[in-house]
């Protein structure tokens, strides 16, 4: 028994690991497509599009791995089917469940591998993706969340640069509190603490301001300044809503700060929880599968057991999307919106597998 689950369990490994190669392939191919499209004339070379496919990669092996699963897994029971493997199992005293035992343990533990560290790398590589993508923006500002703080850079010219940092804001009507500014030029440094301050179009205007120059060791108070800025509420939406671009290990401070600055939703909590659960969800992708697929025979089609696996998937994948989407226009609680996801193709897998134990 133990060999034979070691056999399963390599055999798994084997073709999903096949299957990532080339879908991640085809994938980074239609990326470069759209890279094409993106890059200017100017930057079109073959060093660019090798750096910006490499740096995209982890990002396409991350998020086609449950299409890789279940796939991988059709190929997998193709296999056992085709050499008589499955048959024989059987009559040794495998039951369905019991050869999904070691399939679902490769799973989990490639899932795994993909959560603990594929995630963080694929974070990484999309950061710099999009820097290099929007490099004219970032020289501009930058915009970050850190510590319930959110911190901007904001470049005037080669000059004229100043650092700010707010710990409340209203995005809605673009006031901001407890503000910080250092401001750094040629002629000197400029350090200020503002009680509030309101964003109008290229302008922050802050009221209740306490300015100190560092190089004249000046001091004083007064009751409004205006700094000039190169961002508006669009960039700050923008930049500190991109949620998917935060490691796993930091979805708890950051859904923190979203809550603090009133951006938290339905959406980001699914796609969280989606993430962390992600090992445990390809498990219920490849069960269904086996579910769907231990019940053809030897002489049947093979592209027929390719088609409703990918059927399934596309299936699972839409029904994720909808219930996303209802999640949050109807405010959904995501953990509701999550066990529908999980439970209803999970109890599909299960209605196959009893009915095949059944026959």
């Amino acid at each position: 028994m133990y060999k034979v689950n070691i056999y399963i369990i390599k055999l798994t490994i084997k073709y999903i690991f096949i299957n990532l190669i080339i879908l991640s392939l085809f994938t980074l191919f239609l990326n470069l497509i759209e890279l094409s499209r993106i890059l200017h004339n100017g930057d079109s070379s073959f060093s660019n599009y090798f750096l910006l496919s490499f740096l995209k990669y982890p990002t396409v092996i991350n998020e086609i791995i449950p299409f890789v699963t279940i796939i991988g897994i059709s190929f997998l029971l193709r296999n056992l089917i085709n050499n008589n493997e499955l048959i024989s199992m059987r009559n040794i005293g495998y039951s369905i469940i019991d050869i999904f035992k070691p399939i679902g343990i490769s799973v989990f533990i490639i899932g795994l591998f993909f959560l603990l560290f594929i995630n963080p790398i694929s974070v990484t590589f999309e950061n710099k993706f999009q820097q290099i993508i929007n490099q004219k923006d970032n020289s501009l500002y930058s915009i970050k969340i850190s510590n319930n703080e959110m911190w901007i850079k904001n470049k005037i010219d080669d000059e004229n640069s100043s650092f700010i940092s707010i710990r409340n804001i209203d995005l809605q009507n673009m006031l901001a509190k407890e503000i910080k500014i250092i401001i750094i030029n040629k002629e000197n440094s400029i350090f200020i603490q503002a009680k509030d301050g309101v964003f109008q179009k290229n302008n922050f205007i802050l009221n209740n301001v306490k300015y100190y120059d560092v190089n004249k060791e000046d001091y004083e108070e007064l009751e409004s300044f205006k700094l000039k800025i190169n961002f508006n509420k669009e960039n700050i939406i923008n930049s500190i809503t991109n949620y998917k671009l935060i490691p796993f290990y930091n979805y708890f401070s950051h859904t923190k700060t979203l809550k603090k600055f009133n951006l938290y939703s339905s959406e980001i909590g699914l796609f969280y929880l989606s993430e962390i659960l992600k090992p445990i969800f390809i498990v219920m992708l490849s069960f269904v599968v086996v579910g769907f697929s231990g019940k053809f025979q030897r002489n049947e089609n093979f592209f027929k057991i390719l088609f409703i696996s990918i059927l399934i998937g596309f299936i699972i994948f839409f029904l994720k999307e909808i219930i996303t989407k209802l999640s949050v226009t109807l405010s959904i609680n995501f953990y509701i919106s999550y066990l529908i996801i999980f439970f209803l193709p999970f109890l599909i897998g299960v209605y196959h597998i009893i009915k095949i134990e059944n026959e």
